[in-house]
């Protein structure tokens, strides 16, 4: 079972992600897609919390990132994601659409996922 979401203001975050960028599955699903602090490829669980003021997300599985710097528009993170999504979709693949924009034009009172 998943935790419960904590407020971003005052948690110290489990993952730095740098050339970051967010998906949605048509499931609905937002997931982080970004480097971490040792530059290994990384995609979240599907994000809970999203606060563009602080750059902190959490996940369902309760971690919680720091966004480093704009999103990343890089092969290598495209890469990542679609590694991990052909092998979650066990090559079935589905709808994916970006909405790192989106998510960044929210307004700040609005941290929903």
């Amino acid at each position: 079972m998943p935790r419960q979401p904590i407020p971003l203001t005052a948690v110290e975050p489990d993952v730095y992600l740098s050339r970051w960028r967010i998906f949605e599955t048509d499931d609905g699903l937002k997931r982080l897609v970004g480097y971490d602090s040792v530059d290994h490829g990384h995609v979240s669980s599907a994000l809970v919390t999203f606060n563009p003021k602080t750059m902190h997300v959490q996940s369902s599985d309760g971690l919680t990132y720091r966004l480093l710097g704009e999103p990343g528009n890089f092969w290598d993170v495209i890469d990542t994601w679609d590694i991990w999504f052909h092998t979650i979709t066990r090559g079935q693949g589905g709808a994916v659409k970006d909405v790192t924009e989106q998510m960044l034009a929210k307004s700040v009172g609005d941290d929903d996922a």
